[in-house]
């Protein structure tokens, strides 16, 4: 019983991905018919030229996409520390046999890198439900796992970004830290840290998982791995560009709602009531700036809401932390997209959903839907989303 049981959660599992992809894959033929470009002359994949010829393939790689692209083909130029080594290496490791020249290279590396993508998602479902199944029902799992694929920035699950495999790393770390496999846990731990800051939020969340499962084992030493996947990186930033911190510091030049230093969140929750009584409505960049706001707010509460619920307390400080993290320099700019690897605030938020009226529920996942089909078409068009 317990094999047919898994069986099918897999096959809907697999099910919930393909109809993600499904509408995915219809958005961007109507985003192409209907949408007019936003940028116009920069920020398209591959390059304005090859994006126009055939955008089917290359609006994937939008955005910070043509930094992983560029990182895979050349290695590591000005203005690109930001973007952690892990997920552009594979990416070069994958495709460079296949590529002959610079317009092989560009072909292969994003078709590498959104297979990747996709393939790392789809993993990373399947590594959700059995990490989740440990202390959830079936049914709340599964609620979970759709609630992901139809958050309003998901798409980018599917895109030639780092996000995909960030979040199939850090659920193999809590798997095997739940299991008290502290060498796996941390190996894949120290992988995250090369691929996202984040994964270094894992080190402490780990030693609260120790405290939480009452064990004093000598393997917990091999948490201090997890450090090493950023201070690696933390090095050869150092040796090649005198900057350690040049991933972090880059972020005011690139990002120009950021500043340097700390700004204490209700400074934050200001800004953005003071833009969105300020911004043309018809501004495009609005619903960006609405859809931060609300990001804001919602990931702020929620880990607090699983305190209450009693979701684990490793889980909620990895996702409460990373959110914070996010906020320091002063904007939620790029939230809606750094908060889809926070699983435990997903949990957080079906806990609550399930023990909603139906009504609740109904809207929630209708407006999520919607968005995610205009944010998908507006990011494929060369639109700032996050």
């Amino acid at each position: 019983m317990t094999k047919i049981n898994s069986k099918s959660s897999i096959f809907k599992i697999l099910i919930i991905f393909l109809s993600w992809k499904f509408i995915l894959i219809m958005t961007l033929l109507l985003a192409i018919k209907f949408v007019p470009l936003g940028y116009t002359d920069r920020f398209l994949g591959g390059g304005v030229v090859n994006y126009n010829n055939t955008p089917e393939f290359f609006s994937w790689a939008n955005f910070d996409g043509e930094h992983y692209l560029s990182i895979s083909i050349f290695g590591y130029k000005k203005l690109e520390q930001a973007f952690f080594p892990v997920f552009p290496f594979l990416i070069s490791f994958f495709s460079k046999p296949f590529s002959s020249d610079f317009a092989s290279s560009i072909v292969n590396s994003i078709i590498v890198g959104i297979l990747i993508s996709n393939i790392a998602f789809l993993l990373a479902l399947f590594m959700l439900w059995k990490l989740m199944i440990i202390d959830f029902s079936k049914q709340l799992t599964l609620f979970t796992i759709f609630l992901i694929t139809i958050f309003p920035t998901s798409f980018y699950f599917g895109a030639l970004y780092s996000e995909s495999l960030f979040l199939l790393l850090t659920l193999l770390a809590f798997f095997f830290a739940r299991k008290g496999n502290w060498f796996l846990a941390s190996i894949f731990g120290m992988i995250a840290s090369a691929t996202r800051v984040f994964g270094i939020l894992l080190l402490p969340a780990f030693i609260i998982e120790a405290y939480v499962q009452t064990k004093k084992s000598a393997q917990m030493i091999w948490m201090l791995l997890i450090p090493l996947g950023l201070g690696a990186y933390m090095f050869y930033q150092y040796l090649n560009f005198g900057d350690p911190l040049a991933f972090y510091n880059l972020q005011e030049l690139v990002g120009e709602q950021r500043q340097s230093g700390f700004v204490l969140l209700p400074q934050v929750y200001f800004r953005y009531l003071k833009m969105i009584s300020t911004v043309d409505i018809h501004n495009p960049i609005y619903q960006t700036i609405l859809l931060e706001f609300i990001c804001g707010i919602l990931f702020f509460i929620l880990p607090i809401y699983g305190v209450i619920k009693k979701i684990r307390l490793s889980y909620l400080f990895y996702a409460w932390i990373g959110f914070l993290v996010s906020a320091i320099q002063g904007s939620f700019s790029s939230v809606p997209r750094y908060v889809i690897v926070f699983f435990p605030a997903f949990i957080a938020l079906a806990v609550f959903l399930s023990n909603s009226p139906k009504i609740l529920r109904f809207i929630v996942i209708l407006i999520s839907v919607i968005l995610l089909i205009i944010e998908t078409a507006l990011y494929l068009r060369g639109y700032w989303i996050a």
